[in-house]
């Protein structure tokens, strides 16, 4: 049983390994300029550097300040450049050391035998102390929680670069084995020094503004790359940490350990968020759709192939089960050409003759996808011998499986098939489920149209209702709305149902939208009542300050109405609602935003358990403070009790997707904080309820609670109005778009989606996005959106309870 360190504290290295690797490649980057500027650029950037380090330990006021300005404004264009581009790739080497550095105290904790906090094998330790094993089965049941990657309009970072930035961080990761020799190290050393070169003659940002298959091609990079063989790790890990904190071997226990669900998936929005982005169009989002398909499937086939050279068990040596020999006697019957090729390559190789029938099969469904992207067909034309959906292909998988463990292969080639299994759980033949947003504008024009009422007209309560009960169909309306909802409906045909699902409104108006949205899903198919089927989650979402107080009224409007009731009973009682972080920030400042986003989910909670209905909360946070970054341990845990329940739900932004994922054990410590957070939160919410206090005894009671958030929503509205004091005052247009480099940024080629919604003129805040919002402060260092109002919140705040209170609050 590993040891669990309960403080939290850094390991004892004192980093001196991280300072090494920077040394190194610091050293690195010097020689490869001088190699390829000459010495005078290096000497130049090291005079940039000191002056730096001397003006922050002397203040900006200083003479060192001022001989930094003056070095700096006598450059020439094309040296400035340079300059900045050393800096830049100095600060990526950092990155990617300390990125490194996080795998090597992984590796610290494993080799010492400790859990690491935040690990599945700590948190596990804590749930098993609160739920008997029974219990948390029940947990892991009802636990799902989905990553859903975005574009993003700040990310500049080019596929090629990211290449090499992983090769750079592999190659550090080399350089630590023991049983180098020296001509070993001398090889990686020039392997180094040959990325770090190749990386200075490479162009960092695109020279043309990238197109959306652009986006979608950098998103495949961390899921093919990185996710996809990491997912039987991350769920071996489970099994691991389950083991370990249920000692006991109980018939309960190994029913978990052999039946632990899919609990991962992964979402995307890149080539399916219409929402102010023309480039985007139901088109580019099937194309998408087909363009995964195809893909996943291909890493199926790779897996197949490596498993096929894996399972070489001969039939003179072993026993094979009555299922997997009846199963090759299907193949052969199905698939008499390659039964013929097969009866010699294979003759005494049952495993490896079954797989071989699996990847013909395979590669039938792989053409399918391939030729209806290029034909533009409405659906793929199967082959009868193609797979047509997972469930297909995850049952050959399993006929293999069980003759495996049956016949003396558990150690033998079982645990390969298993990691195939959870791939194709988890990726299915979608690889990552497109979600589809669009303004909520556009479903009210187009359920306008298809009702008969005019462009301007009121869609009200009434007569949605009445639409929805009337067994007619309405007609179907030619607008994007409509176009947008028919693509997720051809989705989920192409990808047996898995591939698109939920259907996202921004700037949500509430009820209304949501049946308004139910209206179009009928004449798209995708909600049937009369046959018992609803294919599409409707997923209204809320972000400005006044949504969030609202939205939970909207949602029991709707949840009251029969209608949607009816809808709601053929979801299994489940409802999505997404809150946006980033805009509420932008239109509330970070404390106040934060608390609505507290209270919104709290009395969507309250909502939902008064009418018998279950929330999935999908949060859309962003990677920056002021866009609700942070820990994501950290940020569950601080989401009100009983929001989270087993469904989570979140956004993971482009800007953070190369810190989070290039690396993979990087990306497994994130995939087991979010999922070790997630599993806790519902655990402790269990427990609470059943007077387990073991992990509920450091919860504050319903009193204390109660008076912690009294004090939040104080402290909000006193930096509610600081901040829209500053934004609200005449002159803070004038003052923004001069200070910062807003309108560069619109300029710039890196990224597909406008940075307003509109492309309206004008200099309102309104229509402006919040990344560009929040990026513009960043780029000159004005993190507006991460602190504004919070100050003056937190000194009446002291002021008015105690510097004691306020760090309660903190705890």
């Amino acid at each position: 049983m590993p040891r669990v360190r309960t403080s939290g504290g850094m390991k004892s290295d004192s980093f001196d390994a991280l300072k090494r690797d920077i040394s190194t490649l610091g050293h690195i980057l010097g020689d490869t300029l001088v190699e390829q500027e000459g010495l005078a650029l290096l000497e130049l950037e090291e005079s940039v550097r000191a002056l730096a380090k001397e003006r922050r330990r002397r203040g900006r006021r200083g003479p060192a300040a001022a001989r930094m300005r003056e070095l700096v404004e006598g450059l020439d264009a094309p040296t400035a450049q340079k300059v900045a581009r050393a800096f830049t790739h100095y600060f990526q080497l950092v990155n990617l050391a300390e990125q490194h550095h996080r795998t090597r105290r992984r590796r610290d904790y494993a080799r010492e035998g400790e859990a690491q906090p935040g690990s599945l094998a700590a948190e596990m330790h804590g749930i098993a102390s609160a739920l008997p094993i029974e219990r948390f089965a029940e947990v892991l049941a009802r636990t799902t929680i989905e990553l859903v990657f975005t574009a993003h309009p700040s990310e500049a970072q080019r596929r090629t670069v990211l290449d090499k930035h992983r090769r750079i961080a592999l190659l550090l990761a080399r350089t630590e084995r023991a049983e180098l020799v020296p001509d070993e190290r001398t090889e990686l050393d020039l392997a180094l020094r040959e990325e770090v070169t190749a990386l200075w003659q490479t162009d960092e940002i695109r020279h043309a503004k990238p197109r959306v298959g652009d986006e979608v091609k950098s998103t495949l990079f961390y899921l093919e790359d990185v996710l996809f063989p990491l997912v039987p790790r991350f769920y071996r890990a489970l099994e691991r940490a389950i083991d370990s904190a249920y000692p006991d071997d109980t018939p309960a226990k190994k029913a978990v350990l052999d039946g632990i669900p899919a609990i991962l998936r992964f979402g995307s929005w890149v080539g399916a968020d219409m929402d102010g982005n023309p480039n985007v169009t139901p088109e580019v989002t099937v194309d998408t759709a087909y363009a995964q398909a195809s893909r996943v499937v291909g890493l199926y086939l790779r897996e197949l192939a490596a498993l096929g050279a894996a399972l070489s068990q001969s039939a003179r040596r072993v026993t094979v089960s009555a299922e997997l020999k009846a199963s090759i006697a299907e193949d052969r019957a199905r698939l008499p050409e390659l039964a013929e090729h097969l009866a010699t390559t294979t003759q005494d190789e049952p495993y490896r003759r079954k797989l071989r029938y699996v990847e013909a099969r395979l590669e039938q469904t792989r053409v399918a996808f391939v030729e209806a992207r290029h034909a533009a067909y409405f659906e793929p034309r199967f082959s009868p011998q193609a797979y047509r959906a997972p469930r297909e292909l995850l049952a050959d998988l399993g006929v293999v499986a069980r003759s495996l463990e049956a016949c003396g292969g558990r150690l033998a080639g079982l645990g390969r098939v298993r990691a195939l299994v959870r791939q194709v759980e988890t990726f299915g033949f979608f690889l990552a489920k497109l979600d589809v947003r669009v303004p909520a504008e556009w479903v009210r024009e187009a359920t306008c149209t298809a009702l008969w009422l005019g462009r301007d007209s009121a869609l009200t309560m009434a007569s949605l209702e009445a639409a929805l009960a009337d067994p007619r169909t309405p007609p179907r309306p030619d607008a994007p709305g409509m176009r947008a909802l028919e693509a997720v409906a051809r989705i989920r045909k192409i990808t047996a149902g898995g591939g698109a699902e939920s259907f996202i409104l921004s700037m949500a108006h509430g009820a209304s939208d949501m049946l308004a949205t139910l209206v179009l899903a009928r004449i798209a198919g995708l909600y049937r009542p009369e046959e018992g089927r609803a294919d599409v989650s409707v997923v209204p979402l809320f972000e400005t300050l006044e949504d969030l107080e609202r939205c939970a009224s909207e949602v029991e409007i709707a949840a009251q109405n029969p209608e949607y009731r009816r809808y709601l009973d053929l979801r299994g009682g489940v409802q999505e609602i997404m809150l946006g972080y980033s805009d509420s920030n932008k239109d509330a400042g970070i404390l106040a935003s934060s608390f609505a986003l507290y209270r919104a989910q709290q009395r969507l909670v309250e909502v939902g358990h008064r009418l018998g209905f279950r929330l999935k909360i999908f949060h859309g946070r962003g990677g920056s403070i002021g866009r609700g970054g942070g820990p994501s341990q950290r940020a569950i845990e601080s989401l009100p009790p009983g929001s989270i329940d087993g469904r989570f739900k979140l956004t993971e932004q482009g800007e953070v997707l190369g810190w989070k994922y290039l690396l993979t054990e990087v990306a497994e410590r994130n995939l087991e904080l979010t999922a070790s957070g997630v599993l806790r939160a519902t655990a402790l919410h269990d427990a609470t309820h059943t007077k387990s206090t073991e992990l509920a005894s450091g919860a504050a009671s319903h009193e204390e609670l109660a008076e912690l958030e009294h004090a939040f929503e104080d402290i909000s509205q006193v930096s509610l109005d600081a901040y829209r004091g500053l934004v609200r005052d005449p002159g803070f247009i004038d003052y923004y778009t001069s200070s910062t480099p807003l309108d560069e940024i619109g300029m710039l080629n890196i990224g597909s989606r406008p940075a307003r919604r509109t492309a309206k003129k004008g200099r309102s805040l309104d229509d402006l996005r919040a990344i560009p919002w929040v990026f513009a402060w960043t780029q000159s260092r004005q993190m507006i959106p991460g602190w504004f109002g919070g100050g003056r919140a937190l000194t009446h705040l002291i002021r008015t309870r105690g510097l004691a209170f306020a760090r309660t609050m903190r705890e």
